[in-house]
């Protein structure tokens, strides 16, 4: 059974300038911003991004998705994203069988990009051997 899933929606680009954008980003950087993390924390980033988070609360994350951020998209494209990827995480106990109807998969064809996906077994037991 599905216990938790994470859907986000990320642009970037190296003269991305989110910041020129008036979205609801969860998070957003412009280039030579200084890294919070990874392999570019305490250093400028070379390349710009923004993401938008679906809460784990919604129940129909990619439908909140595509409400959201894609009609946003001419507006990304403008302030210089030319990457654009979804990324959803399917967090489960036991066995795990994903699928989409034909709407929610129109919905992800609309954003024109990679979609990945992940599957996590939640572990009980993080401490066993």
């Amino acid at each position: 059974m599905i216990t938790r899933t994470q859907i986000s929606f990320i642009a970037g680009g190296d003269t991305f300038r989110p910041s020129t954008i008036a979205a609801p980003f969860s998070e957003a950087e412009d280039p030579g911003a200084i890294g919070k993390r990874g392999r570019y924390r305490g250093v400028p980033v070379p390349a710009g991004s923004a993401c938008f988070d679906v809460p784990e609360s919604e129940q129909d994350g990619i439908r909140y998705l595509h409400r959201l951020a894609f009609p946003l998209m001419p507006m990304l494209r403008a302030a210089g994203a030319t990457d654009f990827f979804i990324h959803i995480t399917y967090h489960h106990d036991e066995q795990c069988a994903l699928g989409f109807d034909s709407a929610e998969l129109q919905m992800l064809a609309d954003f024109g990009c990679t979609v990945s996906i992940d599957c996590w077994k939640d572990d009980d037991d993080k401490n066993a051997a």
